[in-house]
């Protein structure tokens, strides 16, 4: 693995949320919200296509919606089927195993674990949201 990227998805209702990393410089190439409407699998799955054509991840991790959100769970078992094919690892992960990481790091809730997301990324300062 001559120079990992990462490609993270998180598919929600109206579309989904994406960032792109580049491991060995620690930066993020790019990152968004894509809008898809009117939202179905088909369409965010051509979607997501053309980011990992782009970016050609090494990696690529998605949000593990479980059986409580079916349409999520399909849609990555499309995004899977996308990339069997082309050597990208693919990781799922639950907002649990998220949350039970970043515990390690002392960081419980959701404001605690932006404060250390922009500790690794600091560009990002910009965007780390209002405590409510």
């Amino acid at each position: 693995m001559e120079n990992p990227i990462i490609l993270s998805i998180f598919p929600n209702r109206r579309g989904f949320g994406y960032a792109c990393v580049d491991v060995v410089d620690r930066t993020i190439l790019e990152k968004g919200i894509v809008s898809v409407r009117p939202s179905n699998n088909e369409r965010v799955v051509a979607r997501i296509k053309r980011f990992i054509e782009f970016h050609e991840p090494t990696i690529l991790i998605l949000r593990d919606a479980g059986i409580r959100f079916s349409r999520l769970s399909e849609l990555n078992a499309l995004v899977g089927y996308l990339v069997k094919n082309r050597g990208i690892s693919v990781y799922r992960y639950s907002r649990k195993q998220v949350r039970d990481v970043f515990e390690v790091f002392g960081a419980i809730n959701k404001d605690e674990i932006a404060k250390q997301i922009i500790v690794w990324f600091p560009e990002l300062v910009t965007y780390q949201p209002k405590i409510r």
